[in-house]
């Protein structure tokens, strides 16, 4: 018979329940605060991520700012020394000037200069290097200022529509002086706006993209978005127009609701010692796009934990694991640098025929790290090593006796500083030549090329070469193995090449991490390395493959020997930051001409003989059969 309840009992059940309940609050609490925590890293990643791949874009399109403000600079630049020296010509010789028969000399060769004229104190064109006809440029902006100005200083007027060409031109302008400090007209040169933006094509700024040249007077010079040129357009309104007012130079992020409703990342600078300004802008969207991606993911990431969490409460110290774990996983991000563009200072040098250096100007002079002085009536062949200067030599002899007067031929060449350091050059060459056909003098036009040489060594390099161990390549290994294939044949002598796989890379890889796994491969490396003669190839084809080419073997038991030296130093211990770890290595072998004639049999066999190694049971050596 079952005994009665009690009062006692039920008391026992309450006070059972906050004894259960308290175990699950607090479970509850801690997988609150769990998922507090992971949010607040999540939301702190997105953040970070974010602020550290804007400073990098920033950053990358302030140098691009610098190079297409160097390069506006240069044009400006060339545009002075051209108008300048068309001034002192028409000073010396009146109306007579004939600007029409100095390009087609050479005298004027700036390309990108449409057109070149002077014009005098009323207006009208007295030489251009077009024919005209009749034109007054006196009611022209470039005109008038020039007129009012006392000061020497290239004048660069809003894109007009020209009245020769046709066509919607940047007028640029210097005052004509007499000797009592008058008025006596101006020299004015025209380039086409597109021409100004000619930067964007040589860096990818997206089909967002923008490049623009305004001025300070609130008005754009030359505008490119993508694939659309603008130019005359006002500024006023733009942020980094208003922006500049405050300061010269900024990076920011706008959201471009002022200007076409697509946020961008911006650069802005103004030019010294003119009244423009530079600006570089990327889409936002475009350039964060990984950043984005990866944001969607920490939150899609986030998410999920919290429904797991919810769900399975009981599960959250394991679901903390693992977050911590996906945490440590992640990457950070790396920042896409944009080519440092090619940095290249221009001089001018009139030199005799036989040599003789007539005159410089101060870049030419700069440049070569000389005073002007004392390379005046230097011999110009001096100035380079005795290799160079023979080419240089006769590369000149050949524009004297050459007939053609299209375009001036380009060289590049050496010069030897005057501290001893060398400066890569492209330098063209005309020729100038008196009434009677003979030569007078030639002009040089000097370009520092020397970062760009520097870079495609570089480039070239790179090209060739493992990123992350520094050896060679899988196109570098085909070359080598190629070139000593064609030794051996000549010499009938062996060839061998050697395919080899790291054994337990991959676990060691999965424990300590990728970064741990990277320092293995650099350390395993060198140490096949130090198996092979200087004139020996060592290869990594990926992953953890490497190949050897060995070359002008005197038998195959040279090989052999190379192999079981690789078995040797790879089975030794690595220090990865104090743990000690062991991998081996499966190596196989062919040898030309046993195995193969062409370099593709030979890596094939040798890869084929690395297999059978590795299923053999790995740390041993397998040559191909036959």
């Amino acid at each position: 018979m079952t005994p009665p309840s009690t009062p006692i009992d039920a008391h026992d059940a309450v006070a059972r329940r906050p004894r259960i309940a308290t175990p699950l609050n607090l479970l509850i609490v801690l997988a609150s605060v769990f998922v507090a925590v992971v949010w607040l890293i999540t939301l702190q990643r997105i953040a970070f991520e974010r602020e550290q791949a804007l400073a990098a874009e920033m950053e990358a399109n302030s140098s691009l700012a610098i190079a297409f403000e160097q390069q506006v600079f240069r044009a400006l630049k060339a545009a002075e020394q051209v108008a300048a020296f068309v001034r002192e010509q028409y000073r010396r010789q009146g109306k007579g000037i004939d600007l029409r028969r100095w390009v087609e000399e050479g005298v004027i060769r700036e390309e990108m200069f449409t057109i070149v004229s002077v014009v005098d104190e009323q207006g009208d064109i007295v030489s251009s290097s077009q024919n005209t006809g009749p034109v007054n440029y006196a009611d022209r902006e470039f005109f008038t200022a020039q007129r009012d100005a006392r000061i020497d200083q290239l004048f660069i007027n809003q894109p007009v529509l020209g009245r020769v060409s046709g066509r919607w031109l940047i007028p640029m302008s210097l005052r004509i002086e007499r000797d009592d400090g008058s008025f006596a007209g101006v020299v004015v040169m025209a380039v086409r706006p597109e021409d100004v933006t000619r930067f964007f094509q040589q860096v990818d700024l997206g089909p967002q993209g923008l490049l623009e040249l305004a001025g300070l007077d609130g008005v754009i010079r030359a505008r490119k978005i993508g694939a659309r040129s603008e130019f005359g357009l006002g500024a006023e309104s733009l942020a980094w127009f208003q922006r500049q007012k405050l300061q010269g130079a900024d990076d920011f992020h706008d959201s471009g609701e002022a200007f076409d409703g697509v946020a961008r990342i911006v650069s802005y600078r103004t030019m010294s010692g003119y009244p423009l300004m530079i600006t570089v802008a990327t889409a936002y969207d475009e350039e964060m796009a990984t950043t984005l991606q990866r944001r969607s993911t920490y939150l899609m990431a986030a998410v999920g934990v919290t429904l797991v969490v919810m769900l399975f409460v009981g599960l959250l110290a394991l679901m903390l694991v693992r977050q911590r774990a996906a945490t440590d996983a992640l990457q950070g991000s790396e920042a896409l640098f944009r080519a440092t563009f090619h940095q290249a200072a221009m001089g001018i040098a009139h030199i005799s025929p036989e040599g003789r250096i007539l005159r410089v100007n101060e870049k030419f002079a700069r440049m070569l790290g000389r005073p002007t002085e004392a390379l005046q009536g230097a011999n110009i062949f001096d100035l380079s090593d005795a290799e160079v200067a023979a080419a240089a030599r006769s590369f000149l002899s050949e524009q004297l006796v050459s007939e053609a007067r299209a375009l001036s031929p380009e060289i590049e060449k050496t010069y030897r500083r005057e501290d001893g350091s060398l400066i890569w050059v492209c330098e063209a060459s005309s020729v100038v030549r008196n009434r009677q056909g003979l030569p007078e003098f030639l002009v040089l036009v000097t370009q520092d090329i020397t970062e760009r040489k520097h870079l495609e060594a570089r480039l070239c390099h790179d090209a060739e070469h493992d990123a992350l161990t520094g050896l060679a390549n899988r196109v570098r290994f085909h070359q080598r193995l190629d070139q000593a294939l064609e030794s051996v044949r000549d010499q009938q002598q062996l060839c061998a090449v050697l395919y080899i796989d790291l054994d337990g890379f991959k676990e060691i890889n999965d424990r300590h991490g990728h970064t741990a796994g990277d320092s293995l491969l650099q350390m395993a490396a060198r140490r096949l390395e130090g198996c092979v003669r200087s004139t020996d190839t060592v290869a990594r084809f990926g992953g953890d493959e490497f190949g050897i080419v060995l070359g002008n073997l005197h038998g195959s038991q040279d090989c052999e020997t190379v192999a079981l030296k690789v078995l040797d130093v790879l089975a030794k211990p690595f220090d990865l930051d104090g743990s000690m770890v062991r991998i081996s290595a499966s190596v196989g072998a062919a040898l030309f001409p046993l195995h193969g004639e062409g370099g593709q049999d030979l890596l094939k066999r040798a890869d084929q003989a690395m297999y059978a190694a590795k299923h053999a049971g790995k740390n041993r050596f397998h040559r191909a059969d036959g």
